[in-house]
């Protein structure tokens, strides 16, 4: 579903991403943590081509992201991607930024979005807050905002960068019964988190990056268990 074959992507002489090779899996919820800077949010921006890379092969549901040949804002729109800072419009409610991307990207009519909107709202429990504005809610209603808005694209897959970092301890759980959730409906996830309770419980895979390339992955039993990297346990020794 999302493969990098040798991505290296590097930023004036600072190389981020080195010869970088991914397989991630349809219906898999894969979780990638490390130190701030290893590169993480780097790699989630190449799936949807928010970032360019210098060599490599970036392939997204048999797409080659940065083939000339590829519509990229087409293969945007299957793409949900949640920010650490919800990334609303502060002027619009929560249904206004739902419903933006539906008329003016899937060309939904105004009643068509509405009823999206509404759903998606729903779906993630905050539908009587459709027509409060981002300052009215807190930073987890905020948050549930911004997943309704990715799903409300209908996408194949989620991006999820650091989601709960932003958030009070208080509010974290709201949004990681979201995220729960949709893993259970079986899209295909790829979360930055360095929540390790929360990896441990969703993820079908955990991997720790370090300096621009995976250093370790495995299941969570044998990440968190049975870490065979040294940098791997050093790390975990750290946050756990």
């Amino acid at each position: 579903m999302i493969i990098f074959e040798q991505v290296n992507k590097c930023f004036g002489k600072t190389q981020v991403l080195k010869n970088l090779d991914v397989h991630i899996r349809e219906g898999e919820v894969f979780v990638l943590c490390g130190p701030s800077g290893s590169g993480k949010s780097t790699m989630l921006r190449c799936i949807n081509g928010l970032e360019s890379i210098n060599s490599g092969r970036v392939i997204v549901g048999g797409v080659d992201v940065f083939s000339p040949a590829t519509d990229r804002r087409k293969l945007r729109a299957g793409i949900g991607f949640v920010f650490q800072q919800f990334n609303l419009y502060p002027h619009l409610t929560a249904r206004g930024n739902i419903t933006l991307a539906l008329i003016k990207v899937l060309k939904l009519s105004r009643k068509q979005a509405e009823a999206r909107a509404l759903s998606r709202l729903d779906k993630v429990g905050v539908r009587d807050k459709a027509d409060s504005f981002p300052a009215e809610l807190s930073g987890g209603q905020q948050q549930r905002v911004a997943i309704a808005r990715a799903l409300a694209m209908e996408p194949k897959i989620i991006l999820f960068d650091e989601p709960t970092s932003a958030l009070d301890p208080e509010m974290i759980g709201e949004v990681h019964g979201v995220i729960k959730e949709l893993a259970r409906e079986g899209y295909t996830i790829l979360c930055i988190t360095h929540e390790m309770g929360f990896a441990r419980e969703i993820a079908h895979r955990v991997a720790f990056m370090d300096e621009g390339r995976i250093i370790e992955e495995g299941t969570p039993e044998d990440f968190f268990s049975r870490p065979q990297n040294q940098r791997t346990r050093a790390f975990l020794a750290q946050v756990l």
